[in-house]
């Protein structure tokens, strides 16, 4: 039998351990909102998305409010094309949050954080875009402030014929 001290003294411990290990701790899901929008700024409705990160992928049409994604330190690239519309492309760059110095100096600490980077628990994507018809853009977790859109990064204007990176229908761009 293990005296009462003992056991409330390995209790503190294994919680002081847990609580740096975002697998323990946090959810394998997270929220994202993805909304498709024209060249003003207005929201188009029913541009058919794909949504993929390491190897999970998942499709709907806009808007795609609370989409539950796996975390993962993947980027999450969107893909959206409706009929008549031009394609448009994003990638979402995850960032590690909840990341405290202090949890690399508790025993295990290292292996804790290599557990949760593998797992991918311990990123985040930006919660809510606004992808834009005819361009490819790219949204950092960073820049997310407050409850607001998080502002994206136009790469690049379509200007010809655009295609899904499977090799999917053609979309011409006018």
């Amino acid at each position: 039998m293990i005296p009462l001290n003992l056991r409330v003294a390995l209790l503190a411990l294994v919680a002081v351990l847990a609580s740096g290990c975002a697998t323990v701790t946090g959810r394998a899901t997270q929220p994202v909102s993805i909304q498709a929008v024209d060249r003003e700024g207005r929201a188009i409705e029913g541009m058919s998305c794909r949504v993929s990160n390491g190897g999970r992928e998942y499709v709907g049409d806009t808007p795609m409010f609370d989409l539950q994604v796996r975390r993962s330190s993947s980027p999450l690239v969107v893909e959206c094309r409706g009929d008549g519309r031009p394609m448009a492309r994003a990638v979402l760059l995850p960032r590690a949050e909840n990341m405290v110095a202090a949890q690399l100096l508790l025993p295990g600490g290292s292996s804790l954080m290599v557990i949760d980077h593998v797992s991918g628990f311990m990123y985040s994507y930006p919660r809510w875009v606004r992808v834009q018809a005819g361009a490819d853009m790219v949204f950092d977790r960073r820049d997310e402030k407050g409850r607001d859109p998080v502002p994206g990064l136009v790469t690049r204007q379509f200007d010809d014929l655009v295609r899904f990176a499977s090799g999917g229908a053609s979309v011409r761009i006018d």
